[in-house]
C-alpha cells in the first residue's frame, strides 16, 4: 500500500485497518477489490485470524485493542474499485 496515495491509513480514519491487517502481511491496496468483494475478504481475514490464534494458543490480553471490523470494512469499501 502507498502511504502517499492513502495517507489516511495512518489517520484514526485507517488505524482499524492498519493494525489489523499488517499483523500477517503487507496493507493491500483498497483497489484491490469492489465494494462489494471486501466485506467477503475482510471476513475471511478475520476467520484467519481466529484460525491462528487458536492454533499459536495466543489469548488476548485485556487491554489489547478489539479488532473493528466495521471500521476496516468502511475504510476499504469507501476507496475500493468502482464496479
Amino acid at each position: 500500500l502507498d502511504p502517499a496515495r492513502y495517507p489516511e491509513v495512518n489517520q484514526p480514519e485507517g488505524q482499524s485497518f492498519k493494525l489489523a491487517c499488517q499483523q500477517c502481511h503487507v496493507l493491500p491496496d483498497p483497489q484491490r477489490h469492489t465494494a462489494t468483494e471486501w466485506p467477503a475478504v475482510v471476513a475471511r481475514m478475520e476467520k484467519n485470524m481466529e484460525w491462528m490464534n487458536r492454533v499459536v494458543g495466543n489469548q488476548h490480553p485485556p487491554d489489547e485493542p478489539q479488532l473493528r471490523v466495521e471500521e476496516i470494512n468502511a475504510f476499504l469499501v469507501k476507496r475500493a474499485r468502482k464496479g
